[in-house]
């Protein structure tokens, strides 16, 4: 019974966890799906809704930012805080400049309307002002949803770092069939579901803040900038952040080229990416959150070996899910989009431009597990240099090539540039021994500077 015991834990009990981390991405997606389907069925396709899912990009985007670059540099800096005393002395100035921060958004959201309203073509539409004053209020929420998530995943505490990220998703389903139940649905009842899913899951995330560690919150008084920890924070953010920018420039060019390469390729490369992208959404995510989580809970000592065991199950996932959507990429192609004036010349198009995004968010999916370990492992600056190389030099050689090239060698380049940032991470992952806790700090500041 020992034995047995001693196998699930090795073997079940990651298994599990991957079970679970799964089914909470797939129950979130699931409610965001419901959401979208009940929009299309109440409000169709309008001048209500392109106001709103326009609009609605900017604190999305700022909370993908939290959840993405944001969260890549402060959870493996808030676990070796946590290591190194009771308290983590930054966290109080880091909640109080990112709710500044939240709210410096929110004014210049508010302050800019005109030229958004302008941009969007919904100046002389009064709902559509107050969509925007409404969705302004997300920023601050966002902030301390993405904080708390960060301390849940540097706990180890995974789940309940997806949960926190997904369930506004959930509340603003529930609030908008909810305003339906009561009869009140109205122009205004999407970004209002918006807001309520943010709020309440923000201030939730506000209170488990403050409750972590309150006497810090209540008598912080010295400038957070001047704690070395939290400098190194800093220089470990804007690494991230730099690597977020050059990733966002790559996709911008990848639609350039596209936009060069024939009528209809931009939107055929939109249907493609989609459908790539669904298995980076629904499995490579929420797996590299579960495995920062468990590096972050690790031992130093213990990480090494940890990556190992959980390097094989991300590849082994990734493969199966990249090789089901290239044999299944007709039948998914047609359930998805084959309606309308959709025909088989689209079919086509895109059927050819999903191998390469299939592939492209193969190397992603892994190149994310180690950008997490090496970012964890005070090595994030050397991730960013060569992911950068790597954007740099596929930017160059779609310019160099534009129109020469059909419309997938702009991804496949993007493929070949990354796989090959990708095996030099490995190479280092790999090669990376324990280092000892007292250096994790002043290792984190000469890594990043």
């Amino acid at each position: 019974m020992s034995q047995l015991k001693a196998l699930f834990r090795h073997r079940g009990g990651p298994l599990l966890l991957v079970g679970l981390a799964l089914a909470t991405s797939g129950l979130f997606k699931v409610a965001a799906f419901a959401r979208e389907a009940f929009i299309a069925a109440k409000f169709g396709l309008s001048a209500v809704t392109d106001a709103y899912f326009a609009l609605q990009q900017l604190p999305m985007t700022f909370a993908s930012y939290m959840c993405g670059a944001f969260a890549l540099a402060f959870a493996p800096a808030f676990a070796a805080g946590r290591r190194q005393g009771s308290d983590v002395d930054w966290l109080p100035g880091l909640t109080y400049l990112g709710i500044l921060a939240g709210a410096l958004c929110t004014g210049l959201m508010l302050a800019t309307a005109p030229q958004l309203l302008r941009v969007i073509h919904s100046t002389g539409s009064e709902n559509a002002l107050s969509t925007l004053g409404i969705l302004s209020l997300c920023f601050v929420p966002v902030v301390c949803i993405g904080i708390w998530a960060g301390i849940c995943t540097a706990g180890g505490k995974n789940i309940s770092s997806m949960i926190m990220t997904g369930l506004p998703f959930l509340v603003m389903t529930l609030w908008l069939i909810g305003i339906y139940a009561a009869g009140a649905l109205n122009d205004l009842s999407l970004p209002v579901s918006m807001a309520a899913g943010f709020g309440l899951v923000g201030l939730y995330a506000l209170i488990r803040i403050v409750a972590l560690q309150p006497a810090s919150f209540r008598f912080a008084a010295a400038p957070v900038w001047k704690i070395p920890a939290f400098r190194a924070f800093l220089r470990q953010l804007g690494a991230s952040s730099l690597e977020n920018a050059g990733f966002a420039a790559n996709q911008l060019l990848i639609i350039y080229s596209m936009s060069r390469s024939g009528v209809g390729i931009v939107s055929a490369n939109n249907c493609a990416m989609r459908i790539g992208l669904l298995g980076y959404t629904l499995m490579s995510m929420p797996m590299a959150q579960l495995v920062q989580a468990r590096l972050c809970a690790a031992a130093d000592p213990e990480r090494p070996a940890s990556f190992r065991r959980w390097l094989p199950v991300v590849v082994a996932l990734t493969a199966m899910v990249a090789v089901a959507l290239l044999l299944f990429r007709y039948p998914i192609i047609r359930m998805v989009y084959m309606h309308g004036k959709f025909h088989n010349a689209e079919l086509r198009t895109v059927a050819g431009l999903l191998p390469a995004w299939i592939a492209y968010v193969a190397v992603m999916s892994i190149n994310t597990v180690t950008a997490r370990y090496l970012f964890i492992q005070s090595r994030g600056a050397t991730y960013v240099q060569r992911q950068m190389i790597a954007y740099s030099a596929a930017c160059l050689f779609r310019l160099v090539s534009a129109g020469r090239l059909d419309a997938a060698c702009a991804i496949w380049c993007s493929v070949a540039a990354e796989g090959c940032a990708l095996l030099l991470n490995l190479r280092s992952c790999f090669s990376l021994r324990a280092q000892p806790e007292v250096a994790s700090v002043p290792a984190a500041a000469e890594a990043a500077g």
